[in-house]
């Protein structure tokens, strides 16, 4: 993606707006503005969005749109799903200690909120990942215990892309009768997730990773099979962070963004008209960048999976080079890619991701993630690879 003479290699961090997206959510900021609780028509009018918001997103992980709880985003909905299971665990099971389940290369939002659950006395298992990144069903199992309220394992990584074996882990939980929760922001349309085959309770999406806005995102909450039409059972597996009105079923109160949710929704529209089509070229321009790399420029070596890889994830290592420096070099080149996740930025410490693999921190400060999107051509490829050709070897002499 070009914007000027700089080219853009850091989708993983955020997606620009889709115009299509732009365009209607700047109809319902200047036309359909009010609120979707008001009576009158313009009140229905907001109402009417909201609600096709809703089913859209469900839809398209195959559930209900009152599994549907708007967020400001992936931390948000992170931080409900963990605070509230918990919550809502010590509420039924008074004077026990809830366990929950995560594993060592969560993002933030997991890893941080199961730190300050376990400073308020929860219990907290950390599985250690492959040298992959991956996380195996039968790890899962073992670190089980009768208190466990909770399992929480990404879908994909955020910084270097593996993909977890989510569907065997979420029937693990249902075995053992254990709620199941991934947070899903990377992986949301990059991967067809369909929350009942997969056996996931809870899923966290965020907007800005699929060319929708900043500040909105999602939590799926299955609901209860018993449940009335349109009714909501969220409370029954979760209490609520805040409290106030009843939007959100009462889950999540405060006036509803409305041109955020159908901007989001528009761009899920928009991901599944071309799925297949788009992640296929994606996976195409992601080998290019890998093969070249690993076979044109000596002493590199691929973090995270080969085969159990998101579409758009290039993270390599290229030893003896110190990565920010790499970056900075790109950055004045006029190709923008990062050294890590961008909710770290300015971090100078080895990335928890690349050590939690085997990296050294030699290795993890060599490494660096390039993330393709829907505006990443051939051209642009073929020019990153011409720089790292020519920058790699002059920057170890």
């Amino acid at each position: 993606m070009k914007i000027g003479n700089k080219i853009y290699f850091d989708y993983n961090a955020t997606t620009p707006v889709h115009p299509e997206v732009a365009k209607l959510m700047n109809k319902y900021y200047l036309q359909t503005f009010a609120n979707a609780g008001s009576a009158h028509s313009f009140g229905m009018d907001a109402f009417e969005g909201l609600d096709w918001a809703r089913s859209t997103c469900a839809q398209s992980l195959n559930g209900k749109k009152e599994e549907i709880l708007f967020t400001s985003g992936g931390s948000e909905s992170d931080n409900l799903a963990l605070q509230g299971v918990i919550s809502r665990y010590r509420t039924i099971h008074p004077g026990k200690t809830p366990h929950l389940i995560i594993d060592t290369i969560e993002h933030p939002a997991v890893f941080e909120t199961a730190k300050y659950l376990e400073s308020r006395g929860v219990s907290v298992t950390r599985l250690s990942v492959d040298a992959e990144g991956s996380v195996t069903p039968e790890q899962v199992e073992e670190a089980i215990t009768p208190d466990t309220a909770l399992i929480s394992i990404m879908y994909a990584n955020n910084e270097i892309g593996t993909i977890n074996p989510i569907a065997e882990i979420g029937k693990i939980a249902h075995k053992h009768g254990i709620l199941f929760h991934t947070d899903a922001v990377q992986a949301y349309t990059k991967i067809q997730i369909d929350t009942k085959s997969e056996n996931i309770d809870l899923l966290s999406v965020s907007a800005h990773k699929f060319y929708g806005p900043k500040g909105v995102g999602f939590l799926y909450v299955k609901n209860d099979p018993d449940a009335q039409k349109n009714e909501s059972t969220a409370s029954h597996l979760l209490d609520p962070l805040m409290y106030g009105g009843s939007q959100e079923y009462s889950m999540r109160p405060a006036t509803e963004n409305i041109p955020g949710v159908v901007g989001m929704a528009k761009a899920i529209e928009l991901s599944g008209n071309d799925f297949e089509e788009e992640n296929a070229r994606l996976r195409g321009l992601r080998d290019d960048l890998i093969d070249h790399i690993l076979q044109e420029i000596p002493d590199t070596r691929l973090n995270g999976s080969r085969t159990h890889r998101l579409p758009h994830n290039v993270n390599i290592c290229f030893q003896d080079v110190f990565a920010y420096d790499l970056m900075i070099k790109l950055d004045n080149a006029g190709i923008m890619c990062s050294v890590g996740a961008a909710c770290h930025a300015g971090d100078t410490t080895p990335s928890r991701v690349l050590l939690g693999i085997g990296l050294s921190s030699e290795q993890a400060e060599s490494s660096m993630r390039f993330s393709i999107g829907r505006w990443t051509t051939q051209e642009d490829v073929d020019t990153l690879l011409q720089l790292l050709d020519q920058y790699v070897p002059s920057m170890r002499r």
